[in-house]
């Protein structure tokens, strides 16, 4: 369940919001691993091994910091998505706007080559009202602190994109041997609203601000494999932020993994390898806030 907001907001002389106050999902201290089984829609069953920690941490806004991909695993860019895209039927979202979003991540990062391979669509009204065109499911936002992939599933996932479709797949072999054979590759995430955010924005945590004891294994079961991604207990260093309000001609590059960066000696990375995100309830939305809308595209960036 979505944490309840218990904190409150901080605002500028201007009256800007410069910081919210909210209880996040955490795992308890108690727990070793989280398992779960995804459908062919990309619905999860029961999370089996979880335990809720809920503490309340404070998010900052994160538009005066200047946050960059390469120092902080995010960034927010100004980006208009092509006029025809049409965010809930899937062809059109991968004939007309893939290409924008790989071209947005290869500004960033200068990389050699950048393939976006899938995608999820959100809202607060979940699958229950709203439906993709092709008969899809339309995601709810995800309220618990977790990161996309884990030292084993990333470049595994990097594999499998040189191999036939699988379930779940969008794409057949969109990278080749030569790709998967690169000395870097990163999996960035291209997080757009599709309508302007009043309610259940998306935070990130600092990674410079994770230990690695911090994190737990979350094992996603599909039908054909298994997946791998990050749940994560509380420690008051996280240090959080969000950007508010954010409108559809807004987007925020997401760093999911980088295969260059490394845990230390003292389990810190040096680094942004990848970032702990999380849906949480915003104390500074109105009470008649329209829900939120967003896409996430997840593209493969070969150095």
């Amino acid at each position: 369940p979505l944490a309840p907001s218990k904190g409150g907001v901080e605002r500028s002389a201007e009256g800007e919001v410069a910081a919210v106050k909210t209880a996040l999902n955490y795992q308890a201290d108690a727990v070793v691993a989280v398992s779960t089984r995804r459908d062919a829609q990309g619905s999860d069953g029961a999370l089996e091994g979880a335990a809720w920690d809920q503490p309340v941490v404070e998010i900052a806004n994160a538009r005066p910091a200047g946050a960059t991909l390469s120092q902080n695993g995010f960034e927010l860019r100004r980006s208009e998505a092509p006029r025809e895209v049409d965010f809930y039927d899937s062809a059109s979202v991968v004939e007309a706007y893939y290409a924008h979003c790989e071209a947005l991540v290869k500004s960033a990062t200068g990389a050699r080559k950048v393939v976006a391979f899938d995608h999820n669509v959100r809202s607060t009204r979940g699958a229950g009202e709203t439906r993709l065109k092709n008969g899809g499911t339309v995601q709810s936002p995800a309220p618990i602190v977790h990161g996309d992939y884990t030292a084993d599933s990333a470049p595994r996932r990097i594999a499998q994109l040189a191999q036939k479709a699988k379930v779940n797949d969008v794409l057949d072999a969109p990278l080749d041997e030569a790709d998967v054979a690169a000395s870097r590759f990163a999996i960035v995430n291209v997080w757009r609203p599709v309508s302007p955010v009043k309610e259940r924005p998306l935070a990130f945590c600092d990674p410079a601000s994770v230990d690695l004891d911090d994190l737990v294994l979350f094992s996603i079961h599909y039908e054909d494999r298994v997946g791998e991604n990050y749940f994560a207990k509380y420690s008051p260093r996280h240090k959080w932020f969000y950007f508010p309000e954010m409108t559809p001609d807004e987007a925020v590059l997401l760093k999911t993994w980088d295969s260059a960066v490394t845990f230390d000696a003292q389990k810190r990375r040096q680094g942004a390898q990848f970032v702990l995100h999380s849906a949480f309830d915003d104390p500074s939305s109105p009470p008649d806030a329209p829900p939120r809308e967003s896409i996430e595209v997840r593209t493969a960036v070969i150095f």
